[in-house]
C-alpha cells in the first residue's frame, strides 16, 4: 500500500491547484461571457453564409481586421473579452449589425457601411423593438367582505 502512495506522490503535481480561482472567474464573467458566446455564434454563422458568396473565411476576417487568426479563433470560441473596437472592425468587414443600442423606445442603428468593396453582404435590418413604452400596472380587486 505504501508503495502506491509513493507512486500517486510522484506523478501528483506540486503546485497548488488554480479550479478554485478558476471557477470564481468564470462565475464573475459569467455577463460578459454569455453575450461573448452570443456575438461568436453570430459571427460563425455570418461567416458561414457568406464563404459561398466571397469566400470569407476566419482567416480572411483576421486580415481584413488586422489581427492574428488565432484572435479570431478565441473570439469564435467566445473566449474573448471584445472591446467596442474589435466589435466595431468586426461589423464593418462583414457588413452587419452585432450589437444594437437602445435609446428609451427607439433603437438606435448605426449603418454599417463597409469602405471596402467586393461583394460584402450588408444584413443590417434592425428595427425598433417598441414604438411606445407599455405601462403594466397591475389592478387588484379591493378585498370586501368578512374575508378581506
Amino acid at each position: 500500500m505504501t508503495k502506491s502512495l509513493d507512486n500517486i506522490k510522484q506523478i501528483a503535481s506540486q503546485k497548488p491547484s488554480k479550479w478554485i480561482d478558476d471557477a470564481k472567474t468564470r462565475q464573475t464573467n459569467r455577463a460578459w461571457a454569455k453575450r461573448s458566446f452570443q456575438i461568436a455564434v453570430r459571427i460563425l454563422r455570418e461567416i458561414r453564409k457568406q464563404k459561398p458568396l466571397n469566400g470569407m473565411t476566419q482567416k480572411r476576417l483576421a486580415e481584413e481586421m488586422g489581427v492574428s487568426p488565432q484572435y479570431i479563433n478565441k473570439v469564435v470560441k467566445g473566449e474573448e473579452n471584445l472591446t467596442l473596437e474589435t466589435i466595431a472592425k468586426i461589423e464593418d468587414v462583414l457588413g452587419v449589425t452585432l450589437i444594437e443600442i437602445l435609446n428609451g423606445e427607439n433603437t438606435i442603428n448605426v449603418p454599417v457601411e463597409s469602405q471596402r468593396s467586393g461583394g460584402y453582404i450588408n444584413r443590417n435590418r434592425s428595427v425598433p423593438i417598441a414604438n411606445k413604452v407599455i405601462d403594466m400596472e397591475l389592478n387588484y380587486a379591493k378585498p370586501t367582505g368578512t374575508n378581506g
